[in-house]
């Protein structure tokens, strides 16, 4: 007998044949597992085989935490749920997050103070917050010859509300605080962007397009108020893609100055230039990382802006001081002066 009450509600946005949408969300009460939330938007699939398969016609199919599930009727899709569940289920609550190493994948179950994960045959590993666990399995899988840089360990935010994972859109970084990833989840009452902090999450809703900003000053000002850091803008957003940084500055208004600077690359300058933008409470400006994803700099006016890239930059030794950054008006398509052109033209041997 399944220790699972579920209930079922009927998508409104499923058309016949569509299996790419789901057909159904199933609404679990886990208090038989002694779990006081409630599944609220799990998301039921259905097709129909085009060859059955002995008396199979038709598969229900879901995933929970990243593993797919399907059988050929409702009624056996809850039996495995409900099989499931009770091995996901420890603490008598869900996990928080799973982390991926390969193609292994384990649960972070959040404790009352707390973020707790084992792996078999390893120890336990127990940290105050996901961005310091993070850091603490990057080095342990390092160290033991599983990966070779931090990178190749992944974070993944189990959403409550449909059993999902979900990858960060980016990381927020100060150098006084590890990274803290940030989620986009969903649920049946629309999108959000989840910030864990400590022992807590912070969370604003996808309403707008700048809803990142909106989630960068609620976590800057949490962070100033512990005394984590000095200052709300010491934040910068990174590891953004840039499908997303597109769509971000879409939203923002140009405010028609740059940040210039050279950058020393084969043995000649080259000149690199990065608009401005404002969400109508900062400024914002926007690099390329080494990997090719964007970093964010956010602060109150140009000077701040201009100060803080070129503190980063310098201590990166691309420049050669930090006040190589210069503030210039930003014109696009502006043709190139006789300086920007001998400094890029190809140097002599």
């Amino acid at each position: 007998m399944s220790t699972l009450s579920i209930t079922y509600r009927k998508n409104p946005q499923y058309v016949d044949g569509a299996v790419n949408e789901p057909r159904l969300f199933a609404v679990i009460d886990l208090s038989g597992y002694g779990v006081t939330e409630k599944i609220t938007d799990l998301p039921i699939y259905f097709r129909q085989l085009k060859t059955p398969v002995g008396p199979i016609r038709v598969v229900y199919s879901t995933r929970v935490a990243g593993l797919p599930l399907e059988r050929g009727n409702l009624e056996s899709l809850v039996t495995v749920l409900d099989g499931y569940l009770a091995s996901l289920i420890r603490f008598e609550r869900l996990p928080e997050y799973v982390f991926h190493v390969g193609d292994d994948a384990w649960p972070i179950y959040q404790l009352p103070g707390e973020l707790v994960t084992r792996y078999p045959g390893g120890p336990v590993f127990s940290a105050p917050d996901i961005a310091e666990l993070r850091l603490w399995l990057a080095d342990h899988f390092k160290r033991i010859g599983r990966i070779e840089n931090r990178r190749e360990l992944n974070i993944l935010y189990l959403s409550h509300s449909d059993l999902q994972l979900y990858p960060p859109e980016c990381t927020l970084r100060a150098s006084t605080v590890p990274d803290i990833p940030v989620f986009p989840t969903k649920n049946g009452k629309g999108k959000k962007l989840v910030a864990p902090v400590n022992s807590q999450s912070i969370s604003v809703p996808m309403s707008q397009d700048t809803a990142l900003f909106d989630l960068y000053h609620e976590v800057g000002w949490y962070l100033t108020r512990r005394g984590r850091i000095a200052d709300p803008y010491e934040l910068t957003v990174r590891k953004l893609d840039r499908d997303t940084w597109a769509r971000l500055k879409a939203a923002l208004t140009p405010y028609g100055l740059a940040l210039s600077f050279y950058v020393e690359t084969d043995g000649r300058l080259r000149r690199h230039e990065s608009p401005v933008f404002t969400d109508g409470q900062s400024l914002i400006a926007a690099q390329v990382n080494r990997l090719g994803r964007m970093s964010l700099y956010l602060g109150t006016d140009m000077r701040a802006l201009q100060k803080r890239l070129g503190e980063e930059l310098y201590s990166y030794r691309m420049i050669s001081s930090p006040d190589a950054v210069q503030v210039v008006s930003a014109q696009r398509d502006a043709p190139m002066s006789i300086l920007d052109r001998l400094l890029q033209a190809p140097a002599i041997a």
